[in-house]
């Protein structure tokens, strides 16, 4: 059975889907095409990322008409960084 470390150690495993939480970290929420135009990907390879980010409780998105703005969810972040916490002092 997965735990919700496992989900968001997988989720952030992968280069792209780190680069993106960054951006979203950095400030104010964005939305999808906002995203797409800060990286060298389509629309739906942003997507298909940011949908592994939700699944692992990393981002939020909160329609707003036709658009959907993405930010950071630092809850389940939190496990990983006391995970990680045991070996930064070894």
């Amino acid at each position: 059975m997965r735990t919700d470390l496992d989900i968001v150690m997988a989720a952030l495993a992968d280069p792209t889907r780190r680069r993106i939480l960054e951006r979203i970290a950095d400030g104010e929420p964005l939305t999808t095409y906002q995203l797409t135009g800060a990286f060298p990907l389509t629309r739906w390879t942003v997507m298909k990322h940011l949908a592994v980010l939700r699944a692992a409780g990393l981002v939020q998105t909160l329609p707003q008409g036709r658009r959907r703005l993405h930010f950071l969810d630092r809850r389940r972040l939190e496990a990983a960084r006391e995970w990680l916490g045991r070996f930064a002092g070894a």
